[in-house]
């Protein structure tokens, strides 16, 4: 179907829509308000079958001639007696038999064609006769009754066309507007009929019930196949199509009243689609397996649709087909309306369902915005008298100081959060250009970076990369591409931002490509530091072995004594592993510098005449030498730490692996009681210098005294 091209827009469809729903309810409205009224509250009395006055308004015509709590049995019109029962009260006709509603529609025109006139004749339970005068009124209970329940239709009609304004052509936005439509239809002619005072026009009377009993049809029949089609569509069958015309015929025998009553032909018809809608649902579920999107909006629309719709049918629709009386009143049940739809609003937000985003939500702020200033002008026209120009002007006033302030504000929060990930973001980039200290580091945060940005559903390596461009969004917005930093390397696949709850924008494109950009300059800084530093690493490598190892080197000639040869030995040796720390390329095996550890350790304990109890927990694997260098000088010092500050007997050190992180662990006994605490060791350079090199390492460190005993532990990351 193609539209015209006056509305051919969202929003001129939208306003279309909605001005001839408002004139519907005006229509209804003004019905409401011009019947004649006794302004009086009636309640129906079971025994024996009556009504019974509960309360006389005080600007009723009939204050002097009715008392609360009198008991009328029946009316007198043209000379018939027309007898006043529950029935008469009844909200919904529609309960009662084919043949009882006949009766009814009967006495509700002759009642109706009194009150018209002006005056009604009643008898109460005493017999007597009193005449009664009726007249429209400006306000009655009949019409906050009519207004409270339109109401509900309206909160249906205006989610339900604010979604089918935007995919007018989709099967699923069009089965959920025509329930909303649906919804409307049934409540406003509720409105009408269900709160009357006493009596409504006959004929009028029977088309708003025939037009209730297609509203509720046509509610049942659209959403008992929504998930025929939506999220994932089962089969080519037009079931729709073919519950709607189901739904027809079911509404066709209620209008020639075939079967005892409208609970036959209308209520356990919507029971029934209720239950195939079920069946519906289940096989959706599994249809919608494969696709985690399409499950979330399944599940969302399950809570909503379902649970919505399974209130309705318990508190409303079943017990008629039953026989039975409604749980609740009425105006209460249909509170589920608000669980069905209220509920699909949200969905809209978190789960982009029937794939409308945020335009659904702007266009309603748009429409709104301008309702507002509407009525801001009609209350101060018609409630205080002011002049069209000065009420107008007021109206603009408190729009633009108040409800334009109110609603920017409400944007903003909902969007701070995607304003609080751009800015993490970026915090992160600068961290990464200023702080890491290596191509590598770049790189491996490069992952997280784009997470930060868009927080997606899923952010997963694929070999293939967008066409021609460093970063591109999918036809459906849903997924975003990002060339690989350098060639060999993976690109990445974004998935659904912002947790699932919206979809790429051209915005993010920006963002991504500068964020690409950045991280790129980022890693040519690193490189263009690490080749300056290598270059420096090897002059000063060149300098200490040529200068400072060959002055070393003659002294170890040259020494006069043992002694003496020993330091140049240990000054060698300390030499050569500084040069090799300061090339960061070179690497051992941790077997080798764990046995070399082992041997000092032995020969000072030794020396110092200390039992040394070992024990390792390792498997064979790389480390650098600077973790080599710094591990041997930290288990040096805490052994120097333990012969000066304690006698010891025993020292045991256990070194073992946990994951990727080195853990050592030296306890030495002998402790004195004059250091039974850490403040007065805690401040000496040992453990200071301990610190510092576990720090290095990326590391931590511990020192503790407790029980004679000096424990020293230390961990670090290997990789």
């Amino acid at each position: 179907m193609a539209w015209p091209d006056a509305l051919a827009a969202p929003r001129r469809r939208l306003l279309v829509a909605v001005g001839l729903a408002f004139l519907f309810s005006l229509v209804g409205l003004a019905r409401v308000a011009s019947t004649p009224s006794l302004g009086v509250k009636l309640a129906p009395v079971s025994e024996p079958p009556a009504v019974r006055v509960e309360q006389v308004a005080s600007t009723s015509p009939n204050l002097d001639r009715l008392r609360p709590g009198t008991v009328l049995v029946a009316a007198r019109v043209n000379g018939r007696r027309v007898p006043l029962n529950p029935t008469t009260l009844i909200e919904e006709p529609d309960l009662l038999d084919y043949r009882a509603y006949n009766r009814f529609l009967e006495r509700q025109d002759l009642l109706y064609q009194a009150l018209s006139q002006g005056r009604l004749e009643v008898v109460d339970a005493d017999g007597r006769r009193i005449l009664l005068r009726a007249a429209p009124t400006p306000w009655s209970p009949a019409l906050g009754y009519a207004l409270g329940h339109a109401a509900y239709g309206w909160v249906a009609l205006l989610i339900s066309l604010g979604i089918w304004v935007f995919s007018p052509l989709r099967a699923e936005t069009r089965l959920f507007a025509l329930s909303g439509l649906g919804v409307f239809g049934t409540t406003l002619t509720l409105a009408v009929y269900g709160g009357r005072e006493l009596a409504l026009d006959g004929t009028l009377l029977a088309w708003l019930m025939a037009v209730n009993h297609l509203s509720v049809l046509m509610v049942c029949a659209p959403l008992a196949t929504l998930f025929w089609v939506y999220p994932v569509r089962q089969g080519q069958a037009p079931l729709p199509t073919l519950a709607v015309l189901l739904a027809l015929l079911a509404w066709c025998a209620d209008l020639a009243q075939l079967g005892p009553g409208a609970r036959y032909t209308v209520y356990l018809p919507v029971t029934l689609g209720f239950l195939a809608g079920i069946v519906i649902m289940i096989f959706q579920w599994f249809a919608s397996g494969r696709d985690p999107v399409a499950r979330a909006a399944m599940k969302w629309c399950v809570l909503s649709i379902f649970v919505g719709s399974l209130l309705l049918m318990v508190l409303i629709m079943i017990p008629p087909a039953l026989g039975l009386n409604r749980p609740m009143p009425l105006f209460v049940s249909l509170a589920s309306i608000l669980v069905l739809y209220l509920g699909l609003a949200a969905g809209l937000k978190r789960y982009r369902l029937f794939h409308l985003e945020q335009w659904w939500f702007k266009t309603w702020a748009w429409f709104f915005g301008g309702v507002l200033v509407l009525l801001l002008d009609a209350v101060l026209v018609l409630g205080i008298g002011w002049s069209g120009e000065h009420a107008l002007l007021v109206a603009l006033a408190v729009a633009g100081w108040v409800y334009f302030p109110v609603r920017q504000s409400l944007m903003r929060y909902l969007g701070r959060d995607r304003d609080h990930n751009l800015d993490a973001a970026l915090q992160k980039l600068v961290d990464n250009l200023f702080t890491a200290q290596s191509e590598a580091r770049i790189r491996a945060a490069w992952p997280d970076l784009l997470w930060r940005s868009f927080r997606p559903l899923r952010l997963v390596p694929v070999v293939e990369a967008p066409e021609r461009h460093d970063v591109a969004v999918d036809a459906d917005g849903t997924h975003l591409f990002v060339r690989a930093l350098a060639q060999g390397e993976p690109h990445f696949r974004v998935g659904y931002p912002g947790d699932g709850g919206r979809l790429f924008r051209r915005a993010d494109l920006r963002v991504a490509g500068l964020l690409r950009a950045l991280t790129g300059q980022a890693i040519v800084a690193a490189r263009a530091r690490e080749a300056g530093a290598e270059v420096e690493r090897q002059r000063i490598i060149r300098d200490l072995h040529d200068d400072l190892g060959g002055h070393i080197l003659s002294l170890l000639r040259n020494a006069p004594n043992d002694q003496q040869a020993g330091l140049a030995r240990q000054a060698m040796r300390s030499l050569r592993e500084s040069l090799r720390a300061l090339d960061e390329e070179t690497v051992c095996r941790l077997a080798d510098s764990v046995e070399d550890w082992h041997l000092e350790c032995r020969e000072k304990c030794h020396r110092e005449a200390v039992t040394l109890r070992w024990h390792q927990s390792l498997r064979d694997r790389s480390i650098t030498v600077r973790h080599d260098i710094n591990v041997r000088r930290i288990l040096g010092e805490a052994l120097t730490n333990a012969f000066q500050h304690a006698n010891p007997a025993t020292v045991a050190i256990s070194i073992r692996l946990s994951g990727e992180n080195l853990m050592l662990e030296c306890v030495n006994d002998g402790v004195p009681p004059c250091r039974r605490t850490t403040d007065d060791v805690l401040s000496g350079r040992g453990l200071t210098h301990m610190r510092t090199r576990a720090g290095e390492l990326g590391g931590t460190f511990d020192f503790d005294i407790r029980d004679h005993k000096a424990w020293t532990r230390f961990s670090c990351p290997l990789d």
